[in-house]
């Protein structure tokens, strides 16, 4: 399921409050941007759904594992990479020019982000391993 912002994820995980759910999956990919509630929401999963199901981040940026760092959170978030995403960026640090390209829109995608919401976008897998 595709969420833009941390109320409606608050709103989606609640539906799953107290049902044996073992892993909760986020698609970190388009990720840019976490705020505090984003980071509730988290921990939230992790205390009401289940008996503290595993959280897993996949094709989590630099930026937003850097949060997960500062606030304690990596204690319990896994951080995995699709291949598939990783070949695309070895493949685009191969090109210079189009390198810097993607590092510039990144930037001013996050900057623009930052600076006029507090939304939070990811997907969510939910279920049993």
């Amino acid at each position: 399921m595709v969420i833009g912002n941390a109320p409606a994820m608050q709103q989606s995980l609640s539906k799953y409050r107290g049902q044996d759910i073992r892993k909760v999956v986020f698609d970190a990919t388009d990720l840019v941007f976490i705020s505090s509630a984003g980071i509730r929401c988290i921990i939230y999963a992790r205390r009401e759904l289940g008996q503290k199901p595993e959280i897993v981040f996949e094709n989590c940026a630099k930026e937003i594992y850097e949060v997960f760092e500062m606030t304690g959170l990596t204690r319990f978030i896994s951080f995995v990479e699709d291949n598939r995403i990783k070949d695309r960026e070895e493949q685009a640090e191969a090109g210079d020019i189009l390198s810097q390209k993607l590092a510039n829109i990144r930037k001013k995608e996050f900057d623009n982000f930052a600076s006029n919401s507090d939304v939070v976008c990811y997907q969510m897998k939910l279920g049993e391993d």
